[in-house]
């Protein structure tokens, strides 16, 4: 689904196409020297989730930050920073950064027609997570990954130690760049079909969401803003103490 004019409020989200750019390169990924929080106990570890509504709060729609507690009662503080191409922009207006109770928008968008764009730094967004301790094995769901005639997503995510991504059965790998895209030019929404599950199997203290959106042209409504959605973060944690 694309939108000419994004206004809804940072609150009140609803889900939106939006674009993508910024550098294709590898993401920076921060040296911690604590061990992952898993590794606590040596005998019991649990799931645990990181909810975007209730832990992240976004000081504008490229930077946000936010902390949680673990189930053994440590405390993690994060952060999210949004760089963008210089073909992509992130319009003031736009959702993006915006938490509902099933996940975070990211999105942007794309100022120039460009078909072939899907490797280019200059069109790509990065979404980049910073913990400031390693997590163990994260896992987490993008959805709405899709296109239309006049633009189709790319997603990529780097940074996830051993990671296993699988696509819906709508979405693709494109091998060259190791970016999925929709197999149709349909819009998806928030389905299983049209998303890619993400599985770590090791510590990470930092992960970056690559998004770019190729179009061929401006279609009939104007420049449009895209997306996706990634959904809050499940990991392994040490299980509390008596």
């Amino acid at each position: 689904m694309s939108n000419p004019t994004p206004t809804r409020s940072r609150t009140d989200l609803s889900r939106r196409s939006f674009v993508t750019g910024a550098a294709w390169s590898a993401p920076i990924i921060a040296v911690a020297a604590a061990s992952p929080l898993a590794a606590a106990s040596a005998t019991c570890t649990q799931d645990a989730q990181i909810s975007w509504s209730s832990t992240f709060t976004a000081t504008d729609t490229q930077n946000g930050s936010g902390s949680f507690q673990t189930p053994s009662g440590e405390v993690v503080n994060y952060t999210v920073t949004v760089l963008t191409g210089v073909n992509i922009e992130v319009p003031a207006t736009s959702d993006n950064l915006n938490t509902t109770g099933d996940g975070i928008f990211l999105g942007d968008r794309q100022l120039v027609a460009a078909a072939t764009k899907e490797f280019d730094g200059t069109y790509t967004q990065t979404t980049t997570v910073t913990f400031d301790q390693p997590i163990e094995s994260i896992r987490f769901r993008v959805f709405d990954v899709d296109g239309s005639e006049f633009y189709r997503e790319h997603l990529r995510v780097t940074g996830l130690p051993g990671v296993v991504a699988t696509p819906g059965n709508r979405v693709e790998l494109e091998p060259v760049s190791g970016t999925y895209r929709p197999t149709e030019d349909l819009p998806i929404g928030p389905v299983i079909a049209g998303s890619v599950s993400y599985a770590a199997s090791g510590p990470t203290s930092s992960f970056t969401v690559e998004l770019t959106t190729p179009r061929t042209a401006v279609p009939p409504q104007g420049v449009l803003s895209h997306g996706v959605r990634m959904t809050n973060l499940t990991y392994a944690a040490a299980c509390a103490t008596a």
